[in-house]
């Protein structure tokens, strides 16, 4: 929890969804993180669009912070 931070890029696990994805954080909360989600799985695809790209990932949930160049 100590080491999640909003602006970073992590695959994880989000509630309601098979695969793992990838995603920037955007709220940090007392159990679960906001992410806005850049990649994910075909499979879980029309379940991301319907939540417009954000969903809900428990911190335990959080396996690896995604290096990202930026390309702005």
């Amino acid at each position: 929890m100590d080491n999640i931070e909003i602006g970073l890029t992590y695959e994880c696990k989000a509630i309601g969804i098979e695969k793992a994805v990838t995603g920037v954080v955007e709220q940090l909360y007392n159990n679960t993180v906001l992410i806005n989600v850049v990649d994910c799985e075909q499979t879980d695809r029309a379940a991301i669009i319907e939540l417009q790209n954000r969903l809900l990932v428990k911190y335990e949930d959080i396996s690896a912070c995604i290096e990202v160049e930026c390309t702005a």
